[in-house]
């Protein structure tokens, strides 16, 4: 590793792509162990460890889940439209045909990736959710991210939809500190909140106390970028997480609530009925 890290920036840059790419190549083939086709309950108690159901998820994404969601996840892979890993469309997947929640909420948007998915997810599976989304619409950075600003987030958003046939979602158009969307998230009760927004340890242990505060007994609660410091050993294609998710996932959540299992840099949890 030395002599790579001696290499001149651009061919370091290279070498990791190249590192990368094999990576994704060899988590994708094919491997019998992987093909069962299993709940997110099952799929966490079934394979234990945080490496191998983020391993299952993504063979999952490959081999198993509907076409319509690699479709979907190669419309999100152009243009920079969305982040994540291949593993997370599966994730949602098994996650909403096993609890389907009707009333969904996504902090942080970026460009609409996770909240078509959902409706996509839910019109596949023969239901019809409320779902909700907050974000600035606006290239609103933190200590960790920087983001594009020639994009109109909000269209591009709604172009997602429509690009789906999709039933268009509730949005507000502010931070997740603002009054107008601390107001929208106390105003109801959420069967599954998923916080995606500001990185920065304060914004997420706000965002998580008014979130579960509303989130109902039995709902779920997703936090991304929220694995850092645990036993997951990220392949070369993705990452553990940020410092501010990944603390107020151990901090809060893991006391507070009941930890259903990981899925690279998302964390799901239960909140106790009573």
């Amino acid at each position: 590793m030395s002599a790579i890290r001696s290499l001149p920036k651009r061919l370091r840059n290279r070498w990791n792509r190249l590192r990368s790419e094999h990576h994704l190549r060899r988590y994708s083939r094919y491997q019998k162990p992987y093909d069962i086709d299993l709940s997110f309950s099952q799929a966490a108690r079934h394979f234990g460890s945080r490496n191998a159901l983020f391993a299952y998820m993504h063979h999952h994404f490959c081999h198993l889940c509907p076409e319509a969601l690699r479709d979907h996840r190669q419309y999100f892979l152009q243009n920079f439209r969305g982040f994540g890993d291949d593993a997370f469309h599966a994730m949602w997947f098994v996650l909403l045909r096993e609890f389907q929640p009707k009333r969904c909420l996504e902090i942080g948007i970026y460009r609409g990736q996770v909240i078509s998915l959902s409706a996509l997810i839910a019109e596949k599976l023969g239901y019809k959710p409320d779902i909700h989304g907050i974000s600035p619409f606006a290239p609103v950075g933190d200590s960790v991210s920087r983001y594009l600003t020639n994009v109109d987030y909000r269209a591009d958003t709604l172009e997602a939809f429509m690009n789906f046939d999709l039933a268009g979602p509730t949005l507000v158009q502010a931070l997740s500190t603002d009054p107008a969307a601390v107001s929208h998230i106390r105003d109801r009760a959420w069967d599954l909140i998923y916080i995606d927004g500001n990185h920065d340890y304060e914004v997420v242990a706000a965002d998580y106390r008014v979130c579960v505060e509303k989130l109902k007994p039995g709902g779920l609660l997703v936090m991304d970028d929220a694995s850092r410091g645990t036993e997951f050993r990220p392949p070369p294609f993705t990452f553990a997480g940020h410092p501010g998710p990944s603390r107020v996932a151990a901090e809060y959540a893991m006391r507070e609530l009941t930890f259903l299992g990981a899925v690279g840099h998302n964390n799901v949890f239960l909140k106790p009925q009573g």
